[in-house]
């Protein structure tokens, strides 16, 4: 409303705020010409000749009335193209910087043999409890559990390191949901969480957490049928006999019950980049003073994630760049 007002205000005269309104018009048609172009090739797989018919046509009608509004830029019409700008810079500082931040994670990532170094550690204990990791990487431990191990001296006894992907499809099958793999360092896992462009997130409530946890208990069985034979499937009968034969199995299963009644805890990482002397001019501007004020002023993930307050830990960490 504020900037509806001073736009108003700040024109005097209601041509040039018709030009800026006729400039938005024919853009956005032009735009929409443009897109839906690109749907029928990709999407509807339309014939060729049809495509170069239905853009040609309107390209040139909308390229007209382009042309003539073009000339009204000086006098108002520069506004849609300003704002155009701002948000345009908004977005690219926002995009590169959580670029870097997967970078930094990728390139910083902790190997097991560091993992194992730290948590042999006498000072390191680990307590009982269910943590929940969540990351940008899908591959490695982040660097944020090496930074919570050092600086609160402990780890839960099992820990599950979540990576939420985003997939362009609209749904994702409940089946194929939760990837669950092993990191090779007891009662550490990693879960990759699928998700379509229709599918609704929330870590409110028990059902999140209850399915990453039956996914990872679904791992901990499934690596019994490796075990046994690779070459033969196992029912759910002959794979529960079998894991009475696995001590380690069964211990794992039985510290991912006791972990899940201790308590669950989600740690998220909060990072801010600290900008080195050899770094340049754009990196500056973009990741030391852009995407600083909107990484400061943007909400919390926790918000999004709709975790309950008493569950989560926010963990701030400096990335050098």
């Amino acid at each position: 409303m504020f900037l509806c007002l001073a736009v108003i205000l700040g024109f005097h005269s209601g041509n040039q705020l018709g030009n800026a309104f006729g400039v938005v018009v024919i853009m956005v048609m032009l735009i929409t010409t443009v897109l839906l172009t690109l749907v029928m090739i990709i999407v509807w797989k339309a014939p060729l000749p049809v495509v170069l018919v239905f853009c040609a046509c309107f390209s040139i009608m909308e390229g007209i009335y382009l042309s003539s509004v073009l000339t009204k830029v000086p006098q108002g019409g520069w506004l849609p193209f300003a704002v155009s700008i701002v948000f345009a810079v908004i977005m690219i500082s926002w995009n590169y910087g959580r670029q870097k931040e997967i970078e930094y994670e990728v390139k910083n990532n902790i190997d097991l043999d560091s993992l194992d170094t730290l948590l042999s550690d006498q000072g390191i204990q680990r307590v009982p409890g269910l943590c929940f990791f969540y990351s940008h990487i899908l591959h490695g431990v982040p660097p944020i559990v090496g930074h919570y191990v050092k600086n609160v001296g402990s780890l839960h006894k099992v820990v599950v390191i979540i990576t939420l992907r985003y997939v362009p499809v609209k749904t994702i099958l409940p089946e194929k949901r939760f990837l669950v793999d092993g990191l090779g360092y007891k009662g550490v896992y990693r879960c990759i969480a699928q998700y379509g462009y229709s599918d609704s997130f929330s870590i409110e409530g028990d059902g999140f957490m209850d399915q990453v946890i039956n996914s990872v208990e679904l791992y901990i069985k499934s690596s019994v049928g490796e075990q046994v034979d690779k070459s033969t499937y196992l029912s759910n009968l002959a794979l529960e006999n079998s894991i009475s034969s696995f001590p380690s199995v069964q211990e794992n299963i039985s510290d991912l019950e006791n972990a899940k009644r201790a308590g669950v805890v989600h740690v998220v990482g909060k990072a801010r980049f600290q900008i080195g002397k050899g770094i340049g001019w754009f990196d500056r501007i973009l990741l030391g003073k852009i995407y600083k004020v909107l990484h400061r002023n943007c909400r919390s993930s926790m918000a999004v994630f709709k975790v309950p307050p008493r569950s989560y830990v926010e963990i701030g960490m400096i990335y050098e760049i």
